[in-house]
């Protein structure tokens, strides 16, 4: 029979669960207006929208060149997008929302397979208010598509695994393929691991003999077909053409290898010379926050009681999650958001320890960690509101009054237990992280200079072309409503582009043009924040000036 959620007084208090929830949804839907503040994004719509006005679903260009850092499948959908809702910022970010809300509902699926129902709705709220899941559904990359790929794909493949279902064995497998179109073949990993993890900790080795993984096999190499097609076409028939500075690259074997193997073994086309094997442990303190000292802790109680021999409710979610955070370890190559495919399992790891709790050293350690954790959280919100943006401190003071009557509700509904610090938990995240969306991303959005300039030119110079001499100035070339013209400093002073008098400089470019024949008029200064880690002495409002470069925008005369 499965446990409710109740109140002391015995009356059913789910109903604050479901409220909760809502906030939580609420406030990941909420950034899908706000455009673009990092560069990807910028980068990756523009990818999209070529496909989408040129109709050629094959080919990748960047600024007319050929672009080769990504597979396919999440371009396709966003210029299907783009096709259906135009070319606009919603429409870059929705389909990306909506994998993000299918990891959602195969987090509950898998909370209920293998757990109850109270676990289930505790993994939810887990994964949706894991700060840096709320922050890529603002920030969209690829990482929500393969959240809910991967986690989808896993799903079915231990339905298939239970019993024989072509629907299972045709979801299992076109999820796994979108999966491996998405971000590489290194993502059948993570699904084979979850499988083959559960049938050797149960110890049924002759069930990985099954013909059905052999026939799903060979349905996911089906399934990617279109990728393969695509890269050859472009690049294999080719090999005239220069990638990274190379002739006679194989889109087939970048697609197979290089596409994550290069960067994880560091010898691909992009390289870094740096590699911590504790990154991922310590970013997971912020980007799984406000869960992610539980989660160790839960983590490692696992795999202890393991050892012990102790039989556990599953086991895929430890497969899958563990081997591919030690990958991502022992990687050169790291960045804070490539654990996010992952925290669908962390979500479920750890509500399945929370909900365990019924008091002892473990619920007193729950309490006291999240107490603290909160405390942390709300103590940096409380200076980040001061020093970011102090004009607008009003509206922390409000959510911080909405969020403590909030907490006081919860409090007197839910009494003793691990619910109300849980509870609390989330309701810190969702202040937080509204503010962000109301104050924190505009702010920053207006010390973006090249998305400002591009709004300011559809205003005052509607109709006219503008010449860019910043060609990684990607929310100037997406936002523009006339098409881009690229050139260089030099090219300008020679005359070369005559099409136009208006030029969208950068500081280098517009130092060689004050310092040319070239007779030039500025019309208009724009301050720019380069970069997306943010210094110190950017988020302080009072040493911002010094942390800033600039974009012009002139008229040559």
């Amino acid at each position: 029979m499965e446990k409710a959620i109740t109140s002391p007084r015995g009356q059913l208090s789910q109903s604050v669960y479901y409220y909760v929830m809502a906030a939580a949804i609420l406030v990941n839907i909420a950034g899908i207006g706000i455009p673009f503040f990092s560069d990807d994004p910028a980068l990756y719509a523009m990818l999209a929208r070529n496909m989408a006005q040129t109709n050629n679903f094959t080919d990748l260009y960047y600024h007319g060149r050929d672009w080769l850092d990504k597979p396919h499948f999440p371009f396709w959908v966003v210029a299907l997008s783009f096709k259906m809702l135009g070319v606009n910022t919603i429409a870059y970010k929705l389909p990306a929302l909506l994998f993000y809300f299918m990891s959602v509902f195969y987090t509950y699926k898998l909370g209920r397979k293998f757990y109850d129902m109270q676990t289930a709705l505790l993994a939810v709220l887990i994964l949706l208010t894991a700060q840096h899941t709320i922050m890529s559904n603002t920030d969209v990359r690829a990482e929500p598509y393969i959240m809910g790929l991967l986690i989808g794909s896993i799903y079915h493949f231990y339905k298939l695994k239970e019993k024989f279902s072509i629907a299972h064995l045709l979801l299992a497998s076109l999820f796994a393929a979108c999966a491996v179109m998405t971000k590489g073949i290194y993502l059948l990993i993570p699904i084979g691991s979850a499988i083959i993890g559960d049938y050797l900790f149960k110890k049924d080795f002759k069930g990985l003999l099954q013909w059905r993984w052999l026939l799903s096999f060979l349905l996911v190499c089906l399934f990617v077909l279109p990728e393969v097609y695509t890269v050859y076409v472009q690049f294999d028939q080719h090999p005239e053409k220069m990638v990274f500075g190379r002739t006679g690259v194989s889109g087939i074997q970048w697609f197979l290898w290089g596409s994550q193997f290069g960067r994880f073994n560091n010898d691909g086309f992009i390289k870094n010379s740096h590699g911590d094997p504790f990154f991922f442990l310590h970013t997971l303190l912020w980007a799984f926050a406000p869960w992610a000292i539980v989660f160790f802790y839960a983590l490692g109680k696992k795999i202890r009681d393991i050892i012990k021999g102790k039989p556990q409710p599953e086991y895929i979610c430890l497969s899958a999650a563990l081997v591919m955070l030690l990958i991502f370890s022992i990687s050169k190559f790291q960045l804070p958001f490539y654990t996010n495919i992952l925290f669908p399992f962390f979500a479920v790891i750890t509500a399945g320890f929370i909900s365990s709790l019924a008091g002892g050293a473990e619920a007193r350690f729950f309490n006291i960690s999240q107490y603290i954790i909160c405390g942390l959280l709300l103590a940096v919100f409380v200076a980040l509101g001061i020093a970011f943006a102090p004009g607008k401190i009003i509206l922390p003071v409000i959510l911080f009054i909405a969020g403590a009557g909030a907490v006081f509700f919860i409090y007197r509904q839910q009494g003793q237990g691990y619910r109300p610090v849980f509870l609390l938990s989330c309701v810190v995240m969702i202040i937080i992280n509204t503010y962000f969306v109301l104050v924190f991303y505009p702010v920053l959005l207006s010390y973006k200079g090249d998305e400002v300039a591009a709004c300011y030119v559809n205003t005052n110079y509607p109709g006219q072309q503008v010449v860019s001499t910043a060609p990684m100035a990607d929310r100037f070339d997406f936002y523009m409503k006339e098409p881009v013209a690229y050139a260089t400093a030099e090219e300008i002073i020679q005359h070369k582009k005559t099409n136009t008098h208006l030029v969208f400089a950068d500081d280098d470019a517009m130092e060689q043009l004050k310092n040319s024949p070239r007779r030039i008029q500025v019309l208009k200064v724009f301050d720019n924040y380069f970069g997306e880690n943010l210094k110190l002495s950017f988020i302080n409002q009072a040493t911002r000036k010094s942390a800033l470069i600039h974009f012009y925008l002139i008229r040559v005369n």
